[in-house]
């Protein structure tokens, strides 16, 4: 079963690009090439280890990020004033006028769907009698101003947690509902539970990555928020409003956590 990092509004590596761009308060047109860089790789790291469908997109824009850093580094001569080469790696006004192209065309679309949704709240349909539907676990969105910030904690906790490499190999076969029924207990009787306290040090990666896909899992279907105070301090686990108390985990398909173990990507720090 695959888990896609993509929502309606949280979809690909310009969204995550231009979530980088907020979170450091900044404008389109402030846009600091060295910074985003270092960062996008970061994630980049992380979504490489989590294995997610389209990774390709997302090195695609690193890749730009990193030929456009590396020219920018570069001195040009001074009596160089003929015109650039049209074919050449495009320049850092050229990402940005996509970014705000992408975020026009998003903040439209964003309208358009409330509209729609309002529109059916006004006029309900007086019979169904369109086909019932059976979506994938792991296509089904997950509350956009979740996913970054998850996938930014995920990745300094396997920085942190991940022990060095051993000649033995171990896998770890334990379902994902067994960690979402310790994640889902422990957010019920605590009420809030910080992030990081489910990650101990040492711990196989393969572990690591079935209790961040669980803690997705439950984000996604079952009503688990996360809260944080500011930028940088701890991310905790809360009971959102359609938190479900009964959880029902006996349909989530178990990983192949063989295929995690094998990785040879390892999270770097940069």
């Amino acid at each position: 079963m695959g888990f896609l990092v993509d929502t309606t509004q949280y979809s690909g590596p310009l969204e995550l690009l231009l979530y980088i761009v907020r979170r450091e308060e900044l404008t389109l047109d402030q846009i600091k090439l060295a910074e985003i860089t270092e960062q996008y790789l970061s994630y980049l790291d992380v979504l490489t280890e989590l294995e997610i469908d389209d990774v390709a997109d997302f090195i695609e824009i690193a890749s730009l990020l990193v030929e456009m850093k590396a020219k920018q580094s570069v001195p040009r001569p001074e009596e160089q004033t003929e015109e650039p080469d049209s074919t050449d790696v495009a320049r850092p006004g050229d990402l940005v006028n996509r970014l705000i192209e992408y975020k026009r065309i998003r903040d439209a679309a964003s309208i358009l769907d409330e509209g729609a949704q309002a529109w059916q709240m006004r006029y309900r349909r007086m019979a169904n009698d369109l086909p019932t539907r059976k979506t994938e676990i792991g296509q089904q969105a997950i509350e956009p101003i979740e996913v970054w910030d998850l996938v930014s904690a995920f990745g300094r906790i396997l920085r942190e947690r991940q022990p060095p490499p051993k000649t033995d190999v171990i896998y770890d076969d334990t379902p994902i509902h067994t960690y979402m029924e310790k994640i889902h207990r422990r957010v019920c009787d605590d009420g809030q539970v910080e992030l990081t306290s489910f990650f101990e040090a040492g711990m196989h990666k393969s572990t690591l990555v079935a209790l961040f896909l669980a803690t997705l899992e439950l984000t996604r279907n079952y009503g688990l928020t996360t809260t944080q105070r500011d930028t940088g301090h701890p991310l905790y686990l809360v009971a959102g409003k359609k938190f479900v108390r009964e959880l029902d985990v006996h349909q989530i398909d178990n990983l192949s956590f063989e295929q995690m173990a094998n990785s040879n990507l390892p999270v770097s720090g940069r």
